[in-house]
This record gives structure tokens, C-alpha cells and sequence, in this order.
């Protein structure tokens, strides 16, 4: 692996690809394999500022926002639909090809990971390599007391869009629904797509996740070629708060792999 020297003052590339569906936001930084990273629900490119730095320093680093996230703004009858995995990682796929990137490794986090694991699944030539941190293949792979309360919220939005209310609430209401029917509905990952992964895969998880250990370890029996990884003391946020830490993990597991 060759380190890029890049200057912190270099200019990154910024900009949007269109579909039928949405206006999807990415933005790029440094030299190298690209290196796609997927953010989690409800949040947006911003939350890899600090690994993403990291990253670029080996890597061509593209970050992008989901649809109906960030600055991923959606369009038409799409805006009030709901979202979902499969829709996602073709938007992955999309960017990739606006972008002239053949393959690229994909880095995601919870349902980054989920999106980056549909992608690797459904668009195999596309994949060099997927990071899943703290991701899971099945709405059943959170803990139940996390499914339970993803569920409960989801119906209470789906209910409440459904009221007279003033527009700002509405659009309110109407997000949430959105964001917890991701959760509630989606991945949908079952043992045969799994199975179709070929890139290698590393599952980076933390011993205090939402996402069950066990939960964890089925789906590395499943990918052909993967490796998974739990984190003492981690929950599933620890990623946001130890950057090096888990970019420590990355970067050993990516060159052990010749990445």
C-alpha cells in the first residue's frame, strides 16, 4: 500500500448525480483504489470527517448521502415513498458509474454497512471489498429490545402521517416514517444473498451493539470469504467517538488482504 501525500489545503471534488428519484450528493478526496463510504440511518457524509481524513491518505475516498438523507434530497411521489436497501445500493452503483470507478471497496456503518453488503450481493463486479461496521442482514439481527422499539415507532409515524397536520409537521412525520421503516423493514439478507458476496468481507462490530453477537457470527458463516471482528467495550456508535481506533482495524485488515 502506497501512501498519497496529499496536501490538507487540496480542493475536494463536490457535486450531485441525478435519477428519477432523487439528487444524490457525493464528494471525493485524495488519490488511489476508491474507497466508497455509507453513512447510517438519519445521518449524513458528515459523520466520517475525521476517518475520512484518515482514509484519503491511502485512498480515493468518495463519501456520499443516501437517498432522503443529508443532502440526497428526494423527488416527485419518491419524497413521500418509503425507502429501501435494494434502492439504495443501486444509487451506490449509480454514483459509481457517473465517477468512471469500475470496482471500489465500500466502508459502511449500520445501515451504510447494509447497503454496502446489498451492493457487494446484487452488483458482485462492482465490489472489491466491503468494512461492515455494526451492520446486520436481517431486521432481526438488532436485539429485541431495539427491533421492538424500531417497530413501535414506525407504526406510531405511519399513524400520525396519516392525521391533519400543519405541512411542517407533516414533513416531519413523514422523514421519521421513512427512517424507521428502514430500519423496520430492511436489510433483507437472507443466507442466499449472502452466499453470493465474492469480495472479502470484514465484520466490524463492537461487544456491546445493538446488533447481536450471534447475529454477527451467522452472517460471517454465510459470506464466503469473511472475517469478523468484535470490539471490547464497543456499542454501536464507537465508531463515531474512536476513529483511529477502528481505522486501525480497517487499515490492518485491508492490507492483510493486499487492499
Amino acid at each position: 500500500m502506497v501512501k498519497v501525500n496529499r496536501k490538507e489545503d487540496e480542493p475536494m471534488k463536490e457535486g450531485y448525480v441525478d435519477n428519477c428519484f432523487a439528487s444524490l450528493y457525493y464528494k471525493e478526496m485524495g488519490q488511489g483504489m476508491p474507497l466508497i463510504m455509507l453513512h447510517g440511518n438519519g445521518e449524513s457524509h458528515e459523520i466520517f470527517a475525521r476517518l475520512s481524513e484518515l482514509m484519503s491518505r491511502y485512498y480515493r475516498v468518495i463519501l456520499m448521502d443516501s437517498r432522503g438523507h443529508g443532502s440526497s434530497l428526494m423527488k416527485g411521489e419518491a419524497a413521500r415513498g418509503e425507502l429501501t436497501i435494494p434502492d439504495m445500493a443501486a444509487d451506490v452503483v449509480q454514483v459509481m458509474e457517473f465517477l468512471h470507478v469500475p470496482r471500489a471497496v465500500i466502508l459502511g456503518f449500520s445501515d451504510g454497512a447494509n447497503v454496502a453488503l446489498e451492493t457487494a450481493s446484487s452488483y458482485p463486479g462492482r465490489v472489491s471489498a466491503v468494512v461492515a461496521v455494526s451492520g446486520n442482514a436481517l431486521p432481526g439481527g438488532m436485539s429485541a429490545a431495539s427491533l421492538m422499539e424500531v417497530k413501535l415507532k414506525y407504526a406510531l409515524w405511519h399513524g400520525l402521517e396519516k392525521i391533519p397536520m400543519p405541512r411542517g409537521v407533516r414533513e416531519k412525520a413523514v422523514k421519521s416514517r421513512q427512517l424507521f421503516g428502514l430500519m423496520a423493514r430492511w436489510p433483507r439478507l437472507d443466507k442466499d444473498k449472502l452466499s453470493c458476496i465474492q469480495a472479502p468481507v470484514l465484520i466490524l462490530t463492537g461487544r456491546r451493539d445493538m446488533i447481536r453477537p450471534r447475529h454477527s457470527l451467522w452472517m460471517g458463516e454465510q459470506i464466503p470469504d469473511s472475517k469478523v471482528v468484535f470490539v471490547k467495550g464497543a456499542d454501536h456508535f464507537t465508531l463515531l467517538k474512536r476513529e483511529k481506533a477502528y481505522g486501525a482495524h480497517i487499515m490492518a485488515w485491508l492490507r492483510e488482504r493486499g487492499i
